[in-house]
This record gives C-alpha cells, structure tokens and sequence, in this order.
C-alpha cells in the first residue's frame, strides 16, 4: 500500500438504505491460531462454496479474491476448481491431520486450506442429519430443528455465506429452542435417527408459528445475491439497494412490496424485538437519524443473531450479526 487514505463515511440513503458497518473477517475457531498468508495461495473448491462464502471464510474482501482469479461476481465456480487466495488471506493452521483427502498445495504447512467440510464436521452426541431440499435456506433449516443458525453451521463447518443444494446431508445439533409444531412433519429428518426432542416452552414463552416454505424460498434467493454490489434504486438482477433486495426477495413468491425502506417499515405486524425472538423472513429497520421514526435502511433477519442487507454505496449484499437493540427502531412480520 503506497499510502494511507483517510475516508469520511457520510450515510448513504438510497429508496430506504444507509450505510453500515464493514464485512467483519471470518472468526477463528477458539482456540486455534490463525497465519496470514504472504503469497497467494491455491483453495480447492469444495460443494456448497460461493465465491462470497470463500472470501468471508478467509477473511478476504470478495473483491481482492474476483481481481485474484479474474472472475465477476456473476461467474460461476463448481466443485474441483482452484481459486487463489491473495496476499493477506486469513487461515488456521492445521494441527493434526484428520482428513485422507489429499492436502491442498499451499507456500507452507501454516497455510493450508481447512479440511473438507464434512470430514472435520464434529459429531456430537445427540445430533442427527437433514437432506436438502429444493428450496431449503440454512436459516430455514435451523429454524424448523429449534437450533440456533450459528449452531448449524459450526456443525457443519459452514458459514453463514455458504450455499447448499438439494441432495446435500446436513448434520444437525442437538435442539436448544422449541421446535415448530408442524416442524416434524416437514423437516425431512433421516430415519436412521430419531428427531431430538425440543426442551418444553417456559410459562411466558410465545408458541412458535408453524414453518413458513415460501420464507425459506425468499431466504435462499437472498442468500444466493451475496456479493452483488449496491447501486442506488434497483432492485436486481445485478444490483441492489437494501429496498430493492427485500423487493426482490418476496417477488420470488409473487408478493410487490414498494422500493423504500419508510414504506415497508409500515407493511406487516410490529414485533417486539425486546420481549419477542426475532424470526427468519422479519424485516429488520435500522436509521441513520437519532429518530425512530426516520428509517433508512432495512435488512431481512435469517437468524435472531444475523441478517442480509445490501449495505451501501461501495458495498455488496452481504450477511452480518443482527444490529443491537438499540439501533434497530423496527422489525416487522410480512404475512
């Protein structure tokens, strides 16, 4: 870098966004040191990448790893490519090997790529397994097994980001919330393993809403936008403002909602985030005013602790934890 350069960050309201926070750079897992490469390194694709899981996973920005490979953010990537890393990305060294999968070529031993995925998924006592299907998100899927999205994806050794198709065998954790009444019925659990019973609701709990299939179909659309870049009033394909994601999210499933956060921050039910989980599909209104009443950006809840928004000018839709309490001034329920 020839120098530094200072920036003024001025919020960007476009047909309802402002601007947020940068992508945060994939957590280690505790524990475990993590090296910083200082040549660019070879990654192996593996199913259920995304260009935007690999660079969040590595903590890389999507950008530096397109101008690395020469790629856009609409190509293409399947299992087997190689992809290289550049110069910074951010990977934990193995310490034991676990997988017989044949190692990466990496500059060193410290650089290596993570084992596959579902070699190094732990098995815990107590979890079973899931096949994906048409139209399944990872949100959806924790949401209907009353585990956590977090959870989910550790167990899998996913992020937030990652893609998952039909077929797929997910192993699912141990059950921490009430699972959805009619869950059973439609969560496709493996029959070599029973479904974990959901602990009992507390006296004040509020019953969980049976699953919504045409929420999980909004949800896996949104997802498979990560890494678009923002543009001002469009709604896709290409680009988005945060209105136009949500825009084109319940399009998906023949639903018009108008193009501005302050008019959607009116549709659907009032939740009351303090005293009531927030749900997959909730839309979730933040402002860049001292003023609840001034929306400016909204985003879609995939998990009661993460969300997808497109985030602003010089930005892509991309995947966060959920804004604290006291920044967010709406959440609403669509339907």
């Amino acid at each position: 870098m020839a120098g530094l350069a200072l920036v003024m960050s001025v919020p960007m309201l476009d047909a309802g966004s402002a601007a947020a926070s940068p992508n945060p750079p994939a957590p280690a897992p505790a524990g475990q040191p993590v090296a910083v490469t200082a040549t660019p390194t070879p990654y192996t694709v593996r199913s259920g990448d995304s260009l935007a899981g690999v660079a969040y996973r590595y903590g890389i920005s999507l950008s530096a790893l397109l101008r690395a490979n020469s790629l856009t953010v609409a190509s293409m990537i399947h299992p087997g490519d190689t992809l290289t890393l550049p110069v910074g990305a951010r990977v934990t060294p193995r310490t034991t090997s676990t997988s017989t999968r044949t190692a990466t070529p990496a500059t060193s031993a410290s650089t290596a790529p993570p084992a596959d995925a579902a070699a190094a998924a732990p098995a815990t006592a107590g979890s079973t397994t899931y096949v994906v299907k048409s139209g399944d998100a990872l949100a959806g899927i924790a949401w209907r097994h009353g585990v956590k999205l977090g959870a989910l994806v550790k167990a899998n050794n996913m992020t937030t980001a990652s893609m998952i198709y039909p077929g797929q065998t997910l192993t699912i954790p141990p059950a921490t919330m009430p699972i959805p009444v009619s869950a059973t019925s439609a969560a496709g659990v493996s029959s070599a393993a029973a479904p974990v019973a959901a602990p009992a609701p507390t006296p004040t709990s509020a019953a969980a809403p049976a699953p919504n299939p045409s929420i999980d179909t909004v949800l896996t659309f949104l997802q498979s936008q990560v890494g678009k870049p923002y543009k001002f009033f469009t709604a896709g394909p290409d680009t988005y403002d945060c209105s136009g994601l949500v825009v084109a999210g319940w399009k998906q499933i023949g639903v018009t909602l108008p193009h501005q956060s302050q008019a959607l921050s009116g549709r659907g039910t009032a939740v009351d985030w303090l005293t009531t989980p927030i749900l997959p599909g909730d839309l979730v209104f933040t402002s860049a005013y001292d003023d609840a009443a001034r929306v400016t950006h909204v985003g879609v809840a995939l998990s009661d602790s993460t969300w997808i928004h497109a985030v602003g000018a010089g930005r892509t839709v991309s995947i966060h934890a959920m804004p604290s309490d006291t920044r967010i001034v709406a959440v609403r329920r669509l339907g």
